[in-house]
């Protein structure tokens, strides 16, 4: 890393807290190395989908949102853009019926109300101009039209990846590729940004982490913290790194923009 480890912004996706899955070990080795201005948190940072079937909130899981509220306490800007794994920030009704089931789930949801809450985020690069933050789950056919589908997905995903997890990132590779395909993911971000005048889009929900600069604009995806742990980060400079931690604990740059 340069500039003593130090960025504008750092933009996370896809944590899933809650599930067993999670290699929150890595993100708190990612964590506690760097500095940041800004911390952007884009969606499914709280799986409350798995916590549904099975109530699971390790240590682990309760130190990495500890750590962001003590970037946020320390001066830290941190917004947190809603997924459809955490649903319940989006729905005030869903949110009151999950805070009735445990203590735990009011402790949970009382830190994330110190953060700035929203699904969608105008974000300005010095260097690149506009960019749309938003989870990403709005382009999704499946997620958006069929949440039981999705949801009975994601029970099988869950399940496969304590069994195997080589074989469950393939197949949810694959299975994000077509219906990615059949829904025309790119040319909605496309017409996204065209719309919005926007230069590109930073999103998460696939777990797919990339940064792709095509002729109009500009797609940012920064993969999730259950198979790539990756991030995307903004340089003090403006420019823009796509990071992973590896099996080693070593954070490696993988693209920059």
């Amino acid at each position: 890393m340069t500039n003593n480890n130090q960025y504008k912004s750092i933009f996370l996706s896809d944590i899933h807290l809650g599930f067993n899955g999670c290699q929150n070990k890595k993100l708190e080795k990612l964590l506690i190395n760097t500095k940041f201005e800004n911390l952007y948190l884009v969606g499914d940072i709280i799986d409350f989908w798995s916590m549904e079937d099975k109530f699971y909130w390790p240590d682990g899981h309760q130190k990495i949102l500890n750590i962001f509220e003590s970037k946020f306490t320390e001066g830290t800007k941190v917004f947190y853009i809603s997924g459809n794994h955490d649903d319940p920030l989006r729905d005030k009704s869903l949110l009151e019926k999950i805070m009735l089931k445990d203590d735990m789930y009011k402790k949970i949801i009382g830190l994330l109300k110190k953060f700035e809450h929203k699904e969608r985020h105008n974000f300005v690069s010095d260097k690149y101009g506009r960019f749309l933050i938003l989870h990403g789950d709005q382009y999704d056919a499946v997620t958006s039209n069929a949440k039981w589908l999705s949801k009975f997905g994601g029970m099988l995903y869950d399940a496969l990846i304590i069994i195997n997890r080589p074989m469950s990132k393939y197949l949810k590779n694959l299975t994000k590729k077509i219906v990615s395909g059949a829904s025309g993911f790119q040319k909605l971000v496309k017409e996204e940004c065209q719309k919005g005048n926007f230069s590109g889009l930073i999103c998460g929900h696939n777990h797919r982490p990339e940064i792709l600069k095509y002729e109009t604009y500009i797609y940012m995806n920064t993969g999730d913290w259950v198979e790539s742990c990756s991030a995307i980060v903004e340089e003090m400079d403006g420019t823009f790194k796509l990071i992973k931690v590896d099996e080693n604990f070593d954070i490696n740059t993988v693209s920059t923009l």
